[in-house]
């Protein structure tokens, strides 16, 4: 009996299959290594279904049939679909050397729009979608209502609208989460959002409808150890809308000063835990909180260069072993925003090691990155010293 299962585990792992994307490919061709596909798009069609794996060459990508998606998981039967076990894989072979511009001008563009279950996008440098629409949004990556199971990891993810003059009510995001059990993690997002009033010529009103990453109504997500800086106008994290369910947002760094805070937390959120994250200079507070009902929301163990929260004693919010009003968090190079620890850091060996995964010295510091004795500097748990458009 044990040597019938084995034989069959090894054959259910033998039909796992890679495809391969470059710009040098045909969408006819058998999207082998030597053959490959020409568009991304290709990697959410039949041959590839739960398993698989594909993977895009360096170059640049963007959408080849005018629905404003480059990469557009269908909710259809025919789009496969990925399991808990086998998930369907789409990535960048050199981090970040695929890079993904969303259209501009469009009543909306997304890199990634995914209505199947359990899909990994990784490695991929995401930007554009810029609009001056009276109704118009873009986002890097969206997780759809049937999108459970999805993983965004070390992307690259900025100026998405950073070029846009709008009013509209539709926002410029780095990463949406529309579902549940969703995993946010080693990304970096920066420089996103519409041009405020005044900024480079300018008249709008609309402001904070623009996220790094936008949480709604979404159950058993967990965003962890990323970075998130210059958001335009929005903040780096939101939940808004709906129900939001067992909530994990540990280990990420935020920076910047044009956001009231950097976690916006709104409308209904069931049990959260918002554990060993670094906010360093927000404007009011780290936590921003509006037309908030919330239980079992749990903030510690965060470190700030501001007060935690702009408001005091919020129904169903407990903070406690937080650090506050922190003149200097200790990051290498603030100026070009490498946000590793140097060994003075105050965020060094101040985090909770409950609900967290467990980090090599047995006692986790403070946002994104650990602090390494050995080498004198942090482990680069996400990429530094990306270019800048």
């Amino acid at each position: 009996g044990v040597a019938i299962c084995f034989t069959i585990l090894q054959a259910v792992t033998a039909q796992s299959a890679t495809y391969y994307v470059a710009t040098t490919g045909n969408d006819s061709n058998p999207g082998t290594s030597s053959s490959p596909w020409r568009n991304p798009q290709k990697c959410a069609l039949s041959p590839v279904r739960a398993g698989d794996t594909c993977i895009v060459r360096s170059g640049t990508y963007t959408d080849t049939d005018g629905d404003g998606v480059v990469v557009f998981v269908y909710n259809r039967s025919s789009t496969p679909s990925g399991t808990a076990s086998a998930p369907i894989t789409i990535k960048s072979e050199k981090p970040l050397g695929a890079a993904i511009v969303l259209p501009n001008n469009r009543g909306y563009a997304m890199g990634f729009q995914i209505y199947k279950p359990y899909y990994i996008i990784e490695g991929f440098d995401i930007s554009g979608g810029s609009s001056n629409l009276a109704y118009t949004g873009s986002v890097g990556i969206q997780f759809r209502e049937s999108a459970t199971g999805g993983v965004a990891r070390l992307n690259n993810i900025h100026h998405i609208g950073r070029a846009s003059c709008t009013n509209s009510t539709g926002g410029f995001s780095g990463i949406t989460v529309l579902t549940g059990s969703v995993l946010v993690e080693r990304n970096r997002i920066y420089s996103f959002g519409r041009r405020r009033n005044g900024e480079s010529g300018c008249s709008a009103t609309k402001t904070g409808l623009d996220q790094g990453i936008y949480v709604s109504k979404a159950s058993n997500t967990t965003i962890r150890r990323n970075v998130i800086y210059d958001a335009n106008n929005g903040n780096p994290i939101q939940v808004y809308g709906g129900t939001t369910t067992n909530l994990n947002i540990h280990h990420n760094t935020m920076s910047g000063d044009k956001s009231t805070g950097h976690i916006r937390l709104a409308s209904t959120i069931n049990t959260a835990n918002i554990r060993n994250n670094t906010s360093n200079n927000p404007r009011l507070g780290m936590f921003h909180v509006s037309g908030l009902s919330a239980s079992k929301v749990s903030i510690t163990h965060n470190i700030s260069t501001s007060k935690m929260i702009a408001v005091s004693n919020v129904s169903g919010v407990t903070l406690s072993n937080n650090f506050e009003n922190t003149s200097n968090l200790g990051f290498i190079n603030q100026s070009s925003n490498d946000f590793r620890l140097t060994a003075s850091s105050p965020s060094i060996n101040r985090g909770t090691t409950s609900g967290v995964p467990a980090v090599p010295d047995g006692r986790p510091d403070l946002g994104t990155y650990e602090y390494s004795v050995q080498n004198n500097t942090a482990s680069p748990l996400t990429p530094t010293g990306l270019k800048v458009q």
